[in-house]
């Protein structure tokens, strides 16, 4: 029996060839040989269809293709066996069907105009045949698949005419294949001889083929198809006339209409197509997708038996899909339009919501095979090839009304991108510029569309619009960006000075921001801005002047003036700055030591401006670490690096976040994590140096940061490594000196504090102890800290907390306690906040337990504690002490009283019970266990009453200590 009729029992075969197949047929981590698994991804191998698997043997139905595919495996499974496949013998193969699956699959009618045309043209005949039937009962599949047959057998061209809607005077209207119409006169006569001129144009010389699809709306210019005389034909008689008809001897032609109204008998033969049958439309879904019989069901009834509909959802020949087939359909072509307001990119996902707006309804209204040209993800709609191909194929005319609906929609802040687009796409400039003016922080979206604007709007409009750009690169620091440039030299165009004075404000900015503080200044001196700035106060000499005192400030406080910075951000004219002032307040006030005002201001800056309220939550969290609140600071900065990447920053902004993050996660005992952060912050930066505004500089800084975390980790030699690096890259720093000569004196003092680190041999996480003998890394340490306390430039904040820090590592590094007291001395004479002298107490408290005075350190320790206690309450909020800090006075106390033998190890066993201290206990244990064998008359006697289970071993009792108390893992 052949296995492409009905009848053929697949089922019974298969079963009979899996018991007779060898045993061990199946190989482990492969499925098993003759199952059905196996059969799908052997017909997957085959290029057939693998998912038709089941349905063919279950329910034979399948595209002749596919059946022929699983016969032929089922043969090499019957030699295999040693079985016949039927009867005695294996049948030959079938012999496959010529025809095309939906053909093969929808109805006698199709199958017959498809073989009666596709034989005359064989023979080398030129029949003449008409082919009528409503919308989707297959007169464009079966053009299609006769223009692909006939590409190949005939002799001559192939012509393919689309005739729909209304034909257009000057050349084609709708898309390939259409009549080049010429421009006529006014009279019917000469209207019927244009529309018969441009009829003869396309026929194809003999021996070619003429396929002509004619609809029932066809017009020319408005006006109705015409006879010889002039006087009115449907569209199927004026067909039949003038491309059947009239068609040259030996030029086969065939006409598909949708209306055969007026069509005069005896031209040709006529074959009716109808639309599949509920049964042939069902099998052919479940043979194309591989579904079962109910779902086929669903999608026949939700397309209509529509056999367009039915081809585009099943997949058939999308990928060579024409554009004009596509858009022939009203569902596709409003769907192809929405996406072409949407302005898809080559490789873009459309939100819902926007894709929504555009189509004025939701994507789950569409018909099933519109939807069928889209993919869903998490990001959106993607449109698959078709359709993208199709999109530019869309008349400018349809996009304008989904433009509209996405100008006039309500989108989220994220997707307001998509209204901006929509309005610049209509010219709307005034729009624009008011929706910005609603919603400043939508200017991120701006820049793309600048050229656009700037060839478009006009006068004070685009003045407004090249403002927006110049401004939102200036808040990214993107001055070099080409469009900034573009839209700041728009401005130094304007003929009204304060539009001009506006632009060199933003001038003298960008030079601030690449450390030309000389350009700057003389930037903000300009005739054209002084000018402006003592003139009567309108929206652009008000925003002018708000920025120059802010640049004003950013000067002071590089000069480590914070009082005439102070001044400047203070001064009424900033409020005009809004949010942007806020920002900048709190920074002043944050580098001025006055912490609640810091907070404030800081605390003012809107979420309804994302990105800077992404940079205050950075100085916030930048804050809070210096105050030693290393929690709260982790968690800003991290909420911060999430804004950032949500607000579009940029990577550089981006990158100092969760940099500064790392360094949140080493004070909270958490290195691992730290260097993690460390590692996504470098990535987000160019490896090539010079890539970018800052990168050196910036990465640089990045390298250097991550040398602490690094420490913390154990990892001395990679830490001195990367240092070398940060170095290298500051010794060509570009145009920010001043910032890569502050980086310079920051990573030599890491690279000391790696020499430090080294020379002690604990990794630098608290507790950390001061040595008790000298070595040569100790000592190189203490040369490079001299030397960079010589060199301290005390001027500005910053540098003071970096001579703060030299200070407690010089302590460290000296084996000589008294010579340690001296540093940590003058680190108390520096501090401004608890954290600080809490730190610096604490550092005392080691010198002095080194000098054998543990009474003084225990007064330190105790100062120390009540200072922490002052940092939880001295800010709003509730905030955790730092963990490390805490660590070290315990281990200290610990130190100073571990003459009480049982007492202090049991009080300090209820100490460390806190979470927080968890990365910390194996540390504190280490400093207990070696204050007991160095301070208690009986060491072993302790342990063994906290331990009774306890022996004397091969660890030393300090190692012991820590293992009984932390277990193995530490």
């Amino acid at each position: 029996m052949n296995a492409s009729a009905p009848g053929f029992d697949w089922k019974g075969v298969l079963a009979d060839l899996r018991a007779h197949l060898p045993r061990g047929s199946g190989k482990a981590g492969h499925e098993v040989r003759g199952s059905l698994r196996w059969l799908e991804a052997e017909m997957r191998g085959r290029g057939a269809n693998g998912s038709s698997v089941r349905n063919i043997v279950y329910r034979d139905v399948g595209t002749p293709a596919d059946k022929a595919a699983l016969r032929a495996i089922l043969e090499g499974l019957a030699r295999e066996a040693g079985r016949p496949l039927e009867g005695g013998g294996a049948a030959s193969p079938p012999v496959p069907s010529p025809l095309p699956d939906e053909l093969e699959l929808l109805g006698r009618s199709k199958k017959r105009a498809y073989k009666q045309f596709l034989a005359g043209v064989r023979s080398g005949r030129a029949p003449r045949l008409i082919v009528t039937g409503r919308a989707g009962a297959g007169k464009t599949i079966l053009l299609d698949h006769l223009e692909r047959a006939l590409r190949g057998v005939a002799s001559g061209p192939v012509t393919r005419l689309n005739l729909r809607g209304d034909v257009q005077a000057g050349g084609p209207a709708g898309g390939e294949g259409t009549l080049p119409l010429a421009a006529s006169g006014t009279s019917f006569s000469a209207r019927a001889q244009a529309q018969a001129d441009a009829a003869r144009s396309v026929l194809p010389p003999p021996p070619g083929v003429l396929l002509a699809r004619v609809t029932a709306d066809l017009t020319f210019a408005g006006g109705p198809p015409r006879g010889p005389d002039g006087s009115p034909l449907s569209p199927a008689a004026w067909a039949a006339e003038h491309l059947l008809r009239r068609a040259p001897p030996g030029v086969a032609v065939l006409l598909a209409l949708e209306d055969a109204a007026g069509l005069p008998g005896g031209v040709a033969e006529v074959i009716e197509l109808r639309p599949p049958t509920p049964a042939e439309a069902r099998a052919y879904l479940m043979a194309r997708l591989g579904i079962p019989r109910e779902r086929a069901d669903l999608l026949v009834r939700e397309t209509g038996r529509h056999l367009d509909r039915l081809v585009l959802l099943a997949g058939s020949g999308a990928e060579e899909a024409a554009p004009d087939r596509l858009l022939a359909d009203p569902d596709v072509r409003r769907l192809a339009a929405a996406l072409a307001a949407l302005e898809v990119g080559p490789d873009g996902d459309i939100p819902g919501p926007a894709l929504a707006a555009a189509l004025g309804g939701p994507v789950a209204a569409l018909p099933p095979h519109a939807r069928a040209l889209l993919r869903e993800g998490s990001a959106g709609w993607t449109p698959l090839p078709p359709l993208r191909a199709a999109l530019g194929h869309v008349p400018a005319r349809e996009v304008q009304e989904p433009l509209r609906r996405l100008a006039g929609a309500s989108l989220p802040p994220d997707l307001a991108r998509f209204r901006l687009s929509a309005l610049a796409a209509l010219g709307e400039w005034g729009g624009l510029a008011a929706h910005l003016a609603g919603c400043p922080d939508d200017a991120r979206h701006l820049p793309p569309l600048w050229p656009r604007v700037r060839a478009g709007a006009r006068g004070a409009t685009r003045e407004t619009l090249a403002r927006a750009v110049a401004a939102h690169h200036a808040g990214r620091g993107e001055y070099d960006e080409p469009h900034a440039r573009d839209a700041l030299f728009t401005l130094l165009e304007s003929p009204n000075p304060a539009v001009r004075g506006w632009a060199r404000v933003k001038l003298a900015e960008s030079s601030v921001d690449a450390g030309n503080f000389e350009a700057a200044t003389a930037g903000l001196a300009h005739p054209d801005l002084s000018g402006v700035l003592a003139g009567a106060p309108d929206s652009w000499t008000a925003a002018a002047g708000a920025d120059a005192l802010l640049v004003r400030a950013a000067l002071a406080r590089w000069r480590g003036d914070l009082e005439a910075a102070t001044h400047a951000v203070r001064d009424p004219r900033t409020a005009h700055g809004g949010a942007r002032a806020h920002l900048w307040r709190g920074l002043i006030a944050k580098d001025a030591g006055r912490w609640g005002e810091a907070l404030h201001h800081l605390h003012l800056v809107p979420e309804a401006s994302p990105l800077l309220s992404a940079r205050a939550r950075y100085q916030e969290g930048d804050l809070r670490l210096r105050l030693g609140q290393p929690a709260a600071a982790l968690e800003a900065l991290t909420d911060a690096a999430a804004r950032l990447e949500v607000a579009g920053g940029t990577d550089e902004e981006g990158a100092r976040a969760l940099a500064r993050a790392a360094t949140a996660l080493r004070r909270l005992g958490r290195p691992g994590e730290g260097w993690e952060h460390l590692g996504r912050a470098l990535a987000l930066l160019p490896n090539a140096v010079g890539g970018g505004r800052g990168d050196t500089v910036l990465r640089a800084r990045l390298l250097s940061e991550g040398v602490p975390v690094l420490l913390a980790l154990g990892r001395p030699d990679a830490a001195l490594a990367d240092a070398t690096r940060a170095l290298a890259l500051l010794a060509r720093p570009g145009p920010r000196r001043p910032e890569a000569e502050y980086r310079t004196r920051r990573t030599a003092y890491r690279v000391a504090l790696a020499y430090l680190t080294r020379g002690v041999g604990l990794p630098y996480l608290q507790p950390f102890a001061g040595p008790r003998g000298d070595h040569p890394d100790l000592a190189h340490a203490r040369a490079l800290l001299d030397v960079g306390l010589t060199r301290a430039d005390g001027k500005s904040d910053r540098e003071q907390v970096l001579t703060f820090d030299m200070r407690l590592s010089r302590a460290l590094a000296d084996p000589d306690p008294r010579a340690a007291l001296e540093h940590t001395g003058r680190a108390l004479d520096m501090t401004d906040h608890p954290y600080a002298e809490a730190q610096a107490r604490a550092i005392r408290a080691e010198a002095l337990l080194r000098a054998g005075e543990g009474n003084a350190a225990l007064a330190e320790v105790n100062r120390a504690h009540a200072l922490v206690r002052r940092v939880q309450l001295g800010l709003p909020g509730t905030h955790a002490p730092d963990p490390g800090l805490t660590a070290q006075l315990l281990a200290l106390e610990a130190r100073a009283t571990v003459g009480e033998g049982v007492g202090t190890l049991g009080w300090l066993r209820d100490a460390l019970r806190e979470p927080d201290l968890a990365p910390f206990r194996p540390g504190v244990w280490r400093e207990a266990g070696r204050a007991l064998e160095h301070g208690h008359p009986h060491p072993e006697a302790v342990l063994r009453v906290l331990h009774p289970d306890w022996e004397p071993g091969h660890l030393r009792l300090r190692d012991a200590l820590v293992l009984l108390e932390t277990g193995p893992e530490g």
